[in-house]
């Protein structure tokens, strides 16, 4: 290790020891880790789904399943709902968290703190219908893209306990009466909670309508992914990126459009031409951005896990990145976002939008000098992300070469970063040992 390194780190160790002693900050890390079995579970079932289980999709391409396996058509039902109950509705989890450590900090009744924020999120995602129908909610408020969204609410419901509700005292084990008593004695917060989570749900459904915000973000999404200028393709990335470490959806997170002109008009052209090159739009979202930014999901984490297995001394991130490994390498990056975390830290900032951006330029300029055709021919779904520009390009292996080489940039992109965040882990484990070692020490004294 360099010593400009070792001066930064050292600039930095003390700085970010002060932000994770923060509530604020444990809060969120225990959040995260809450939600991450319920999202490394949603994650295979998800895989499962879209490469197995779906015609088109990778696994199920390459052994023919639809045309042998009995019942094929059928199989993806219970896959379809146990993703759909875990990363489609992880924010409501997120929600209960944030508020049950919230207030087990102030000493409340975490259990009724955690289920009114839970409560309190439904009640503002409940989509209002003039069907009579139960269970409609906005999934944008109550999935992986809700999860700021459900730290707020289970904040502000975790600091209305703390004002409105009377400290608990934690008993083992708790009697009827421990637990009546710290039922009515968390009604008021209860009330106040819900009564402030409809308000919201009437004014956001009414912001919704009179808005047409939702068709209008819509309308964004499929126009980036539409979209052939590289400048707007660069900028789209970036949005993208920044958005989704913060726990918002950026435009490019979902893939809205299937066959957009731009896509169609390459693949004719490639078709009539029998190449790829000089395609009239080679800088688009599915040339750039999805062939060469997204190996292991937004991001490129794929390169985090392999820099963790190479150079990590710690055994709860080679845990976190065996079990992620998997939905990495199908582009899943919700158990790596949660479980080391990403999300929300600012150490994995830089590598996390600097990565992808890099590799997009390596791809753009490859096209420009005619080193390799722009990825136009269908992609099966949930090809591996480093697989997608060889599969794209009908089997063109300068592509393959290319995605070798952008992974292994990544790699080394992210190391510093992971070095970073594992030396702060120790610090922080140091500095945890000494403070209870100075407080053992002062009770035996006493």
């Amino acid at each position: 290790m360099g010593s400009n390194e070792q001066r930064l780190i050292h600039w930095l160790i003390p700085r970010l020891l002060r932000l994770r002693q923060t509530n604020f900050y444990q809060i969120v890390q225990h959040t995260l880790m809450l939600t991450f079995p319920f999202i490394l579970i949603g994650s295979f079932s998800q895989i499962i789904q879209l490469t197995v289980l779906t015609k088109t999709g990778f696994i199920a391409s390459i052994f023919h399943l639809a045309s042998w396996v009995p019942y094929y058509q059928y199989l993806h039902y219970p896959f379809d709902n146990l993703t759909a109950l875990t990363l489609n509705a992880v924010a409501v989890i997120a929600a209960f968290g944030a508020a049950k450590y919230h207030a087990h900090i102030h000493h409340r009744d975490e259990q009724l703190a955690g289920l009114t924020a839970a409560l309190a999120l439904l009640v503002i995602a409940y989509q209002y219908t003039d069907q009579v129908q139960l269970g409609i909610f906005d999934p944008t408020l109550i999935g992986t893209n809700g999860f700021t969204g459900a730290l707020l609410i289970g904040g502000a419901t975790g600091t209305c306990f703390k004002w409105l509700s009377r400290p608990v005292k934690r008993t083992q084990p708790a009697t009827g009466g421990d637990i009546l008593a710290r039922t009515f004695g968390s009604l008021l917060p209860m009330l106040v909670v819900l009564v402030v989570a409809l308000l919201i749900g009437l004014s956001w459904q009414w912001f919704v309508l009179v808005t047409s915000s939702h068709d209008v973000w819509l309308g964004l999404q499929k126009w980036a992914w539409a979209s052939h200028s590289i400048g707007v393709t660069f900028l789209m990335a970036l949005l993208t990126l920044v958005l989704e470490i913060m726990g918002f959806a950026g435009p490019y997170q979902q893939r809205l459009v299937a066959n957009s002109p731009s896509m169609t008009a390459n693949l004719n052209y490639a078709l009539t031409h029998h190449s790829a090159y000089h395609v009239p739009y080679p800088y688009t979202a599915d040339t750039l951005y999805h062939a060469f930014g997204t190996f292991g999901g937004t991001g490129m984490l794929l390169a985090l896990v392999i820099a963790i297995f190479i150079g990590s001394n710690q055994h709860n991130r080679h845990v976190v990145a065996r079990w992620g490994l998997v939905p990495t390498l199908f582009n899943s990056n919700g158990p790596i976002l949660t479980g080391l975390p990403v999300l929300y830290n600012p150490i994995y900032l830089i590598p996390f939008v600097l990565a992808p951006l890099v590799n997009m330029g390596i791809a753009a300029l490859a096209f420009a000098w005619d080193w390799l055709p722009p990825v136009v021919y269908p992609v099966p779904t949930g090809t591996p992300g480093p697989l997608i520009a060889f599969i794209g390009t009908n089997g063109n292996v300068v592509a393959l070469l290319l995605g070798i080489a952008d992974l292994a940039l990544s790699v080394l992109i992210y190391w510093p970063f992971m070095r970073l965040s594992e030396q702060l882990s120790v610090a922080a484990d140091q500095q945890s040992f000494k403070r209870q070692s100075v407080e053992g020490g002062v009770t035996h004294a006493d």
